[in-house]
């Protein structure tokens, strides 16, 4: 099979699109597209002066197949579609897709959008002079710049870790001691003086979540429980009893932590979204506990199959005492995870199947 010529249409290296950038890499090292870019100029126009949008122009990426199918790819947070990128484009994958939201298009649009998957940050294997070029692009020579060539050549995680895909995946660990860990952030509801009550209302509510949820872990769980809140000053502040040490929670150490333990916990997101700890405990192969998913993902992905379900802090406890006590279901959904990791989250598969998607989709 020929390989497909793409362009990538870019104006962002945020983070939340490095998964993307990483599977388009991955498919033209192996041969299977002939992977151009070019910057794009254009802001995303989303028609709404909600606080939270002003800036939804990072989390979002076009790419061109064969010189005429566009796929719009949308990785921001929140649930919104910007109707113009929707017109545009031939299909618009959405990482918050809400079937309500999509209900809510012009019947002409509504198949044009599509899940994209869960999202997390994720480098490329080697050297990625691309991500070189894209930062120069877009921020000349800088202090980002720099830090980008720092990424971008240091494979061997001499200037720290980096998440690149051979480090950020492993198989299921079937032996390991049914431990469990929550590490998980407190969001300031007031470090943004623009942001809306309804937002700040939103980080209220996931921060007492998230605290009783811990709290009553550790009632529950006594030493085979591991969490708290990720060091910032918000938390030392309002949490003193659930903050962890400083360093504790540091990208190198929570990778390092989270490999021996095979359960763990995941919360919602801000905007109601899916968190980036969700895709990383599947790529990691772990039992989850995880509380209601508010948007679809593609594939068969699912509670009980995938993750214990909880909608409150007690469901969260009672989910992680059954994966310790259930060693079978605990078996089962790591290798249930690991499936997914293979055929639908790693990077490739991941563009792989929504390029896959749009060919057909186009060619109907």
């Amino acid at each position: 099979m020929p390989a497909i010529a793409c362009k990538l249409l870019y104006q962002s290296a945020s983070p939340h699109i490095q998964q993307l950038y990483t599977g388009f890499q991955l498919l033209h090292r192996a041969g299977l597209l002939r992977l151009g870019q070019e910057r794009r100029t254009t802001a995303i126009h989303y028609g709404s002066d909600a606080p939270h949008l002003r800036d939804a122009s990072h989390a979002h990426l076009d790419a061109v197949l064969h010189g005429n199918v566009r796929i719009h790819f949308d990785t921001h947070d929140a649930e919104e579609v910007p109707l113009r990128e929707l017109e545009d484009c031939h299909v618009y994958f959405k990482r918050s897709y809400s079937p309500a939201v999509v209900s809510s298009l012009p019947p002409e649009l509504r198949g044009k959008v599509r899940p994209l998957g869960l999202n997390y940050r994720v480098l490329p294997d080697g050297m990625d002079l691309r991500a070189v070029r894209r930062a120069l692009s877009l921020n000349g020579w800088s202090a980002k710049t720099l830090a980008t060539c720092k990424q971008a050549v240091d494979i061997n995680n001499w200037f720290g870790f980096q998440p690149r895909v051979q480090l950020m995946q492993a198989p299921p660990n079937l032996r390991a001691e049914p431990n469990v860990l929550f590490l998980v952030a407190a969001y300031d509801p007031y470090d943004d003086p623009a942001r809306s009550r309804e937002k700040i209302e939103d980080r209220i509510s996931i921060n007492a979540t998230r605290a009783c949820c811990i709290r009553l872990l550790k009632e529950a769980l006594g030493p085979r429980f591991t969490g708290g809140f990720s060091h910032s000053r918000f938390a030392a502040r309002q949490y003193p009893d659930l903050a962890v040490a400083p360093g504790t929670s540091s990208q190198v150490q929570y990778f390092r932590t989270l490999q021996s333990y095979p359960i763990c916990v995941a919360t919602t997101g801000l905007h109601g979204s899916i968190g980036w700890k969700l895709a990383e405990y599947v790529a990691f192969s772990k039992a989850i506990v995880s509380e209601r998913l508010l948007y679809q993902v593609p594939g068969s992905f699912a509670p009980g199959k995938n993750y214990i379900e909880f909608s409150s802090p007690e469901e969260c406890a009672s989910g992680a005492i059954r994966l310790v006590e259930d060693s079978e279901l605990r078996r089962e959904i790591m290798l249930n995870n690991a499936a997914y990791y293979r055929d639908r989250l790693r990077p490739d598969a991941l563009v792989r199947n929504a390029l896959q998607t749009a060919l057909e989709q186009a060619a109907s």
